[in-house]
């Protein structure tokens, strides 16, 4: 009765439909869970390069202002031809460096200097330049933190596919064993 028992546990259509479930089990782990996971390794991924973006953005406004003080460096130093227009230009500038860099900080000293202070546009410049750097090192601590995130996602990968691989092998090792039995 016991070797009846065996012989009906060890019969060929229990090898077949265990490496079937096997092997449907290593598809379903591939594809759905595996599936999963690459997809939020690819939301992190597109954000990792949109902040790379950023920082590549936030660099050269940084270059830029560098550039528009060296500009205005050398024009005050001159003597100006139109000293109405370029102080209209010289204040714009000035405007829009407090407005695009938060730096309300510098309002009453933009609105009471003389044009030609150029304290006042050193100072106003390295702030600004200042700021965009504080803005680079939080973007790119934001991305150190997103590609830390994604470390755990790729081994849980690399153990889901060692998983599914091992399952796929005895499951078509069980099926192909059925021949065996019959032997």
């Amino acid at each position: 009765m016991a070797e009846s028992r065996l012989d009906r546990l060890l019969a060929p259509w229990v090898f077949v439909l265990t490496g079937i479930v096997f092997n449907v089990l290593s598809a379903v782990i591939t594809h759905y869970f595996i599936g999963l996971n690459n997809d939020r390794i690819d939301l992190i991924d597109r954000e990792i390069r949109d902040r790379q973006v950023l920082i590549d953005s936030l660099w050269q406004s940084r270059i830029e202002i560098e550039r528009k003080q060296e500009f205005f460096i050398l024009y005050l130093s001159g003597d100006p031809v139109n000293t109405a227009r370029a102080e209209q230009f010289y204040r714009a500038y000035l405007d829009e460096l407090i407005a695009t860099q938060q730096l309300d900080e510098f309002r009453e000293r933009v609105d009471g200097e003389a044009m030609d202070d150029l304290d006042l546009l050193l100072d106003l410049s390295n702030a600004a330049q200042a700021s965009v750097i504080d803005s680079i090192n939080d973007t790119y601590l934001e991305t150190l933190t997103k590609q830390e995130a994604k470390l755990p996602l790729e081994r849980a990968n690399s153990r889901l596919y060692s998983v599914a691989i091992f399952l796929q092998v005895t499951g078509l090792i069980l099926v192909l064993a059925r021949d065996l039995r019959r032997r």
